[in-house]
């Protein structure tokens, strides 16, 4: 049952921890800019790592068959930066 609580909760009980240690201290909204910060920072962070991601991730998604192998051709096909000289 506790492996399902975390699986399911995750570290909300932690991070509700560490939020009301931080509001006792600082103050309710100084611990929410705090928190709205480094949630932007983190989406930020991961949106910028997101092509190295997805390089790394699509190959084991084809291996799986979770990404048909034609999604990757047709991926490929629609990345021509240059029109073909005729």
């Amino acid at each position: 049952m506790s492996f399902y609580a975390m699986a399911f909760f995750g570290a909300a009980p932690l991070g509700s921890l560490l939020a009301g240690a931080l509001a006792q201290r600082f103050g309710a909204p100084a611990t929410l800019l705090a928190s709205g910060i480094v949630c932007i920072a983190a989406a930020v962070t991961f949106f910028a790592r997101l092509p190295v991601f997805r390089r790394h991730i699509r190959p084991i998604y084809v291996e799986l068959g979770i990404l048909p192998e034609i999604a990757v051709g047709l991926q490929s096909a629609s990345q021509l930066t240059r029109p073909l000289q005729g």
